[in-house]
């Protein structure tokens, strides 16, 4: 290999992303530093203007200079790319399985993107008792879930935050406290990293996702009982910033999965309390907020350690 070979080599690191402008072909080395969030990255919105510039010069009769004529050439030849170089960054986030870009990279013109931040950025502000019922629980069709009872809302700067859901919220009761991993932790999914104090004994609950903590709710820390009265709202757990969206969102389950792994646990619980206390709960009903102060010590743990994999 020649010395100039070797001096325009580059290595994209393992875990980092190409930005969609390098994917294209526009620039020769440009890594993602924003998880495809491009409606707030600088560099994006650079690129984007020079685009706008170099289009209207090129509409006009001022002549083109060559760096210019370049971009102007590469928006008439976008269509003609390779779908690989023409990925959505919502495909490359995961959130569509299946998207080319028609726009040339330019996100804040498009309706595509406008109706997928308005998808996966709801206003998180019914009541919980206002959410659909599925199989005697209330859902949030918005969000994505795991199948520990947490929810994972992707916010506008690439990162997840985190909750439990109405079926964790009935079984867990009322609280007397919560503990929360520090900011800055670096977490693995389904690492133990944040617990319950309840009176019928501490559980500790696992991460539905890897990464770094940037945020913990400070007052669900002040006052456990927003994880019981406002669990899709005020009593958020955690903000975590993942390695990679589009890995992340492969094993969280949303609209329709969601519905029918519901149905499937709420007949699971049913079974459970059954055998283990003797409980019968009717299709369709709703457990008790304090289901909890029916059941003896031992038989509360080990339905939470089987329901919502606690310890």
């Amino acid at each position: 290999m020649t010395k100039e070979a070797k001096k325009g080599l580059r290595i994209i690191p393992t875990g980092e992303r190409k930005c969609i402008w390098m994917d294209a072909g526009v620039v020769s080395y440009k890594l993602c530093v924003n998880q495809f969030q491009c409606n707030t990255c600088e560099f994006d919105s650079a690129m984007a203007n020079r685009v706008k510039k170099s289009k209207a010069d090129a509409m006009s009769d001022q002549p083109i200079k060559n760096q210019k004529k370049e971009i102007v050439d590469w928006m008439a030849e976008f269509k003609n790319l390779p779908a690989d170089q023409r990925k959505c960054r919502y495909m490359l986030m995961g959130e569509v399985s299946y998207k080319i870009c028609p726009n040339s990279f330019r996100c804040g013109e498009c309706t595509f993107d406008q109706m997928m931040q308005d998808s996966i950025q709801p206003v998180m502000e019914s009541e919980t008792n206002q959410l659909p019922m599925v199989a005697g629980f209330h859902v949030n069709d918005n969000l994505y879930h795991f199948r520990n009872h947490t929810w994972l809302r992707l916010e506008r700067n690439g990162q997840y935050r985190v909750g439990i859901d109405d079926f964790a919220r009935r079984m867990i009761g009322k609280p007397k406290g919560v503990k929360l991993p520090p900011i800055g932790r670096e977490i693995d999914m389904e690492e133990y990293t944040w617990s319950v104090l309840h009176e019928l004994g501490d559980i500790e609950f696992f991460s539905p996702l890897k990464g770094v903590v940037t945020a913990t709710n400070q007052a669900l820390l002040e006052d456990a009982s927003l994880l019981n009265q406002d669990p899709y709202n005020k009593g958020w757990l955690m903000v975590v910033d993942p390695p990679s969206i589009a890995r992340s969102v492969r094993n969280f389950l949303k609209g329709e999965e969601t519905r029918n792994w519901m149905v499937e646990e709420a007949n699971h619980l049913t079974a459970s309390l059954q055998k283990e206390a003797g409980m019968t709960m009717h299709d369709g009903a709703s457990l008790v907020l304090d289901f909890g102060n029916q059941l003896s010590k031992e038989h509360w743990q080990a339905i939470m350690k089987k329901h919502l994999f606690g310890r």
